[in-house]
């Protein structure tokens, strides 16, 4: 249970859920090396427009795949220790939920963040 000091989640506001959701479908979609594979839309529309595009498209999944979850780990990191100086208990409730966001959705989590322990709830 938190502490009345600490910072407890709330869902981001419209003007944030909108990114935190773009960066999730992203991340959901490189996760998969299917999406530039033989049989896929990508590959039957884009692809043949060029004979070098299959493999630019797979260096391309691939090098985005890594920085989104990289960078998003380092976030993550980050996030924790601000949740500490927040007061947000590890492995709480309020702990998960603004990690995975943080993981999620990257650098609009500290946005957020800052809006809800500024008491100015996401606005």
């Amino acid at each position: 249970m938190p502490t009345p000091t600490s910072t407890a989640y709330t869902l981001p506001p419209p003007r944030l859920a909108k990114p935190i959701l773009l960066c999730a479908a992203i991340m959901a979609l490189t996760a998969s090396r299917r999406l530039a594979y033989p049989g896929s839309v990508l590959h039957s529309t884009l692809l043949p427009l060029s004979p070098s595009a299959a493999g630019a498209a797979m260096w391309l999944q691939w090098g985005v795949f890594w920085f989104f979850y990289v960078a998003h780990a380092v976030e993550c990191a980050i996030m924790a220790r601000m949740l500490r100086g927040h007061r947000v208990l590890v492995g709480s409730r309020a702990w998960w939920a603004w990690m995975g966001e943080c993981f999620v959705g990257g650098k609009f989590c500290f946005e957020h963040l800052e809006a809800v322990a500024g008491g100015k709830k996401g606005t």
